[in-house]
């Protein structure tokens, strides 16, 4: 008997140890190849540094630990195997303590698959990108002190009641409201298996006083906020159905294996169907049970991912911060996001890649103005990207003011410091891209970015980046002030450096999105400045159009000619046209394969300013 009950405990561990194993596999897979941590990173940009002042800010109020926990492990979203990798971590840890939780009094109860379902709920959870890591690291603390309670509370009253309380008090310090959970998980734990109704009292006392203790005495912390921080909110994330569900699960499973027999339903003697798949042990019982669990982990991950195609924005936004220009346009293409930040990302990509002039019409164009410019109203949205363009045109103080903007929203970023320490690098203010860049070498990704920017702080720097070099050469003269409701009014302005060309192409861009086509026959001769082998594409039909309007045929092409293969297509544009009696919605099946080209942007997208 002895060697069979050996056997069949080895073959229930390798069981279990093969379904961990798959389970781990595919939520890593999952988290790399459908969420990809790095857009988490993208979304949130957790701040860390190492730095003793930065820490020591952490110990200064309840949860404040866990917000250190959660913003250096999030450090790790910065690369995607890595993201995935630590989030794997923490879901097998939770399931692991879960489990322990449940076998705490139940030691002989064969629960199986039950451990995995908080971590099924929080692969939804975290299928969210904005979803806060710090709810996760909080769980997993609550978690870890239910499990010491539960092992090592002394049975006499008085030293259960005191053990409580050390364990409550250190929880809501690392914690803050999560606090709550564990407090609620030991208050039910105790009254089903010890009963003592004078420390159940003293118990929910405690736990109701001491956040109002610690907010009215020792912590600058609203009192309403007290209790909901790191529980029910954190920042300006609000928890969902999801993680109301989450919390509830362990209350539920205590009353539930322990009420069980007191309401005589005597589920593990029965030979119901639901008998079967909960307690069944045979091989192929077991199978089923897994199957069951995947599936509603598919649905919810398939619930909570991507509501608002936030993946293929973010996706757009990480390529763009990285300067990865031909990946963002094969997502745009891929993914077709029709959204003012991201035509404006898109315009971008074009002008580094060289293509903005020669292919701005094969992506669509449907905002306008706008997707050369941010519209006003969204400069505070994305006041980091905002201030990318005036970077790149060479405008550093209207980059330095963004950049700040964003630092009063989402804090010191890397991202932000990156762009400070670069525009006062340029602006020659050493000691405060010194400040930036110290900052920045206490980060764990951007230390070496930092080391080798410091030395461009040195009298004769051995180290001038090509990229600084040529925004020294493209930095206005003299200061001017760019109007918040007009930027693109600097264009005009920037046309006078004879190196700006992205002055000069985004100049062209914004005419030929507003209809302005008289500006650009006016400055076409600027194309000599910067060495075009030829026409691009898009200005060739519009000196077509210009032509056809104004009959004129005098406008001087620097030492260029207009493509006849752009011609030919120019002729038949307009006899289909015709053939339609220039009816534009008749003739949009035949037009359209002509959807790249700036004919079909004035025909079908085009709107006057104003309008």
């Amino acid at each position: 008997m002895a060697k069979i009950k050996n056997f069949s405990q080895r073959k229930e561990k390798i069981r279990n140890m093969s379904f961990t194993f798959l389970m781990l596999s595919l939520y890593f897979f999952y988290l790399l190849l459908r969420i990809n941590p790095k857009l988490i990173y993208q979304s949130q940009q957790p701040v860390f540094f190492f730095d003793k002042s930065f820490i020591g800010d952490f110990f200064s109020y309840p949860g404040g630990i866990n917000d250190l926990l959660s913003d250096f492990l999030s450090q790790f979203f910065y690369h995607g195997w890595t993201g995935a990798l630590l989030l794997t971590l923490l879901f097998w840890l939770i399931s692991w303590n879960t489990k322990s939780f449940i076998q705490a009094k139940n030691e002989n109860r064969p629960v199986f698959y039950l451990p995995w379902i908080p971590s099924v709920l929080l692969l939804g959870l975290h299928s969210d990108y904005r979803f806060p890591l710090v709810f996760t690291t909080g769980l997993l603390l609550t978690l870890l002190s239910v499990n010491i309670y539960i092992r090592l509370a002394p049975s006499k009253s008085v030293l259960r009641f005191l053990f409580y309380i050390l364990l409550y008090t250190v929880l809501f310090y690392l914690s803050a409201g999560q606090a709550l959970v564990f407090s609620i998980i030991i208050i039910i734990y105790d009254a089903l298996y010890f009963r003592r109704i004078i420390i159940l009292l003293l118990y929910v006392l405690f736990a109701a006083l001491l956040p109002w203790l610690a907010a009215s005495t020792m912590f600058i912390v609203h009192v309403k906020d007290v209790y909901s921080l790191h529980l029910t909110s954190f920042a300006e994330y609000k928890v969902n159905w999801v993680s109301l569900v989450l919390y509830s699960f362990f209350p539920f499973i205590l009353l539930f294996f322990r009420l069980e027999k007191y309401v005589k339903i005597k589920i593990k003697n029965t030979n119901s169907l639901f008998t079967r798949l909960w307690y069944g042990t045979s091989t192929g019982k077991r199978i089923l049970q897994g199957i069951i669990l995947l599936l509603v982990a598919g649905m919810m991950a398939m619930y909570s991912f991507d509501k608002k195609n936030e993946k293929a924005f973010l996706r757009i936004d990480c390529y763009a911060r990285f300067r990865e220009w031909d990946k963002l346009l094969d997502a745009a293409v891929k993914y077709k996001p029709n959204l003012y930040h991201v035509q404006y990302q898109i315009n971008r990509a074009l002008y580094h890649s060289g293509r903005l002039l020669d292919e701005m019409f094969s992506f669509p164009q449907p905002v306008g103005i706008d997707g050369i410019f941010m519209p006003h109203d969204m400069h505070g949205l994305y006041p980091l990207q905002h201030s990318d363009v005036f970077f790149d045109l060479g405008l550093v103080n209207e980059t330095e003011h963004w950049a700040y903007e964003a630092v009063s929203i989402s804090g010191d970023t890397p991202w932000n410091l990156q762009q400070l320490a670069l525009v006062n690098i340029l602006k020659e203010q050493r000691s405060i891209a010194a400040r930036f860049l110290g900052l920045l070498r206490k980060t764990m990704w951007h230390k070496s970015w930092a080391m080798e920017y410091f030395k461009c702080l040195s009298d004769s720097p051995d180290f001038k980046p090509a990229e600084l070099e040529y925004k020294k050469s493209i930095m206005p003269e003299s200061d001017f002030l760019i109007p918040p409701n007009e930027p693109q009014q600097c264009l005009s302005y920037l046309l006078q450096n004879r190196n700006n060309k992205m002055a000069f192409e985004y100049f062209m861009a914004y005419c030929l999105l507003s209809g302005d086509l008289d500006e650009i026959i006016k400055n076409i001769h600027l194309l000599n400045n910067f060495n075009y082998p030829q026409i691009p594409r898009h200005l060739e039909e519009v000196i077509l159009v210009y032509i056809q309007l104004t009959g004129r045929k005098d406008i001087p092409l620097p030492g260029r000619q207009i493509s006849p293969k752009t011609v030919q297509r120019f002729i038949e544009f307009n006899n289909i046209l015709k053939k339609y009696n220039r009816n534009k919605k008749a003739a949009y099946n035949e037009l359209k394969k002509y959807n790249n080209t700036y004919w079909f942007y004035a025909f079908y997208y085009y709107k006057p300013m104003g309008q």
